[in-house]
């Protein structure tokens, strides 16, 4: 039997990027309401394409029109929760940060981003972007980019200090961005951000990698209702 593009969506689209269902919508809009009482950044979820009522051409929610509380509650009334719809949120992507101006930086940088570029068979490369620092990153956030995954990987240790001193501030723009530090059995043997999730990188394991994209799908697309204020 050939695949439904539904099924095919869902097994590529790994990060959900672009696509919800009418739970996750409902999830969302929820934790958005709290989020965005004290949040520098605002989240928010609006329709890709029109949403016609099933069976008719009325149009339930117009294309782009925000997906709000009444929206949510108008599409209960007419698609299950399983339903799944084309939807956009500001709050996409993932930014690396780690340096390349040394030779240790540069190849363990280009790992991770071959790694994470391999990710959905390569359809996410206009969500990924790579800076060398977080005084680069605190630059570009205060301006258009908004992602919602941080990647560290390698840090010069004469910058630590400061890049320390900038991660906080990164959080004061976003407290609620996510983050993964890598650790490198060679280049980076220590972590330098305890408070965030840990995933070491070891010569002598070959599956230290799939580890690794593992836990970028577990952390992006964790819900954010479940998150701690």
């Amino acid at each position: 039997m050939e695949e439904s593009e539904i099924s095919k969506r869902r097994r590529e689209n790994v990060l959900k990027i672009g696509f919800a269902t009418l739970d996750e919508i409902e999830e969302k809009v929820k934790a958005f309401r709290v989020m965005n009482q004290n949040a520098i950044k605002k989240r928010y979820i609006i329709s890709r394409d029109p949403i016609f009522e099933p069976g008719t051409a009325k149009i339930l929610l117009q294309k782009a029109q925000e997906i709000d509380v009444s929206a949510t509650k108008l599409l209960r009334r007419h698609f299950k929760g399983s339903d799944q719809f084309k939807v956009f949120q500001p709050d996409e992507g993932l930014v690396i940060i780690s340096d390349m101006s040394t030779m240790e930086g540069v190849g363990f940088s280009m790992d991770i981003v071959t790694q994470i570029m391999n990710l959905g068979g390569g359809a996410y490369e206009g969500f990924i972007d790579r800076v060398d620092s977080f005084e680069d990153f605190i630059e570009l956030l205060k301006k258009n980019l908004f992602p919602r995954l941080i990647i560290v990987g390698y840090v010069p240790k004469e910058r630590l200090q400061n890049e320390i001193i900038n991660f906080v501030k990164v959080k004061k723009i976003d407290n609620y961005l996510r983050a993964i530090e890598l650790t490198h059995s060679l280049h980076k043997p220590g972590s330098y951000f305890p408070k965030i999730k840990q995933v070491l990188i070891s010569q002598e394991d070959a599956r230290s990698w799939g580890r690794f994209v593992v836990e970028i799908v577990r952390e992006y697309t964790r819900p954010y209702f479940v998150e701690e204020v």
